[in-house]
């Protein structure tokens, strides 16, 4: 089965630490990509340098700038980079995947993940489970089991191109799925496809700016208020610092809604995600379970590996 072509672009700033080792797991990919695209934006540690010396050393990798920042940001920063590395692809893939700097992707994640391009038609988004260091041992992300983590997405560039693109705000890896469904596109976690992050989510902010910014980002997105409350009572009790960040996450929301703040302009993205959230909290009502990750097709590609297709009888 051929495979179909993709890229990467990988937004980079101050990645000193770790970008070697994920420059060296995407080197021993099974299924390469045509281009990578590393976006050096504003580093001041030798992540750039770090960059193009792999890059001198495989051609299929290439290192562009953004020009330097001010201050670290999330959101709009990041998209602004990965659109940056869209435009610098000389050829339209059949997929595009936004990956962090400070991952570690397993020798076959790009075959598995091109697998499932190729064999479910209306995969749009598709990505692996992403597992964080608490210090112990290596845990699930806190994203929900049902949605893709935004530090390694591959899109389908035709569902990329159908949604406009990612937004340019904290919530961009919500609003792209909520889209996506909207427009008939199934999102995929591959939850048997582990990858190792080694940095911790918001970490290079100050947690006070981090946590208003996700408030004002639940917001942007089109969040119910008492979702947005039960998201802030959650990240209260599960987050350091207890109780006070989940507090800051709500102020965030609250003052944008009383200011009347933007929305995102996807109007058929806000309809699914306030669909779901209403869903959620009938079935949280009821005592019903919560959304679960999108089952693929005969187990997918942990099976398919195997041999068996979409259309063969599971093992």
């Amino acid at each position: 089965m051929a495979l179909p072509r993709y890229a990467v672009v990988t937004p980079v700033r101050d990645e000193a630490l770790h970008f070697a080792r994920t420059a060296r797991s995407m080197i021993a990919q099974t299924h390469r990509p045509q281009r990578w695209i590393v976006v050096d934006d504003g580093s001041t540690d030798g992540t750039r340098q770090i960059a193009e010396r792999f890059a001198a050393e495989h051609d299929w990798i290439r290192v562009i700038g953004t020009g330097p920042r001010d201050r670290r940001a999330r959101g709009a920063p990041i998209v602004r980079a990965f659109e940056a590395g869209r435009r610098a692809l000389d050829e339209r893939p059949g997929f595009i995947a936004k990956m962090d700097g400070d991952l570690f992707v397993p020798a076959h994640y790009y075959e598995w993940v091109a697998s499932t391009f190729e064999r479910v038609s209306d995969a749009g988004i598709v990505g692996g489970r992403i597992l964080t260091w608490d210090g112990q041992s290596w845990v699930p992300d806190i994203k929900g089991a049902h949605t893709v983590g935004g530090g390694l997405k591959a899109y389908r560039t035709d569902c990329l191109d159908q949604i406009g693109g990612l937004r340019e705000s904290m919530g961009w890896d919500g609003i792209d799925e909520y889209g996506a469904r909207a427009r008939g596109w199934g999102v995929y976690p591959l939850t048997e496809l582990a990858v190792l992050h080694y940095g911790l989510r918001g970490q290079k902010q100050p947690w006070r700016r981090a946590r208003w910014e996700e408030g004002v980002a639940t917001h942007y997105m089109g969040y119910l208020w008492r979702w947005a409350l039960a998201r802030a009572g959650f990240r209260a009790l599960r987050e350091r610092p207890r109780i006070i960040g989940g507090l800051v996450l709500w102020l965030g929301f609250a003052w944008s809604r009383l200011t009347r703040r933007p929305l995102v302009d996807d109007e058929l993205a806000r309809s699914a995600l306030r669909a779901e959230q209403r869903a959620r909290f009938a079935g949280l009502l009821h005592g019903r379970a919560t959304l679960g990750p999108a089952p693929s097709p005969h187990g997918g590609p942990a099976f398919w590996a195997g041999g068996a297709g979409p259309d063969e009888d599971r093992p």
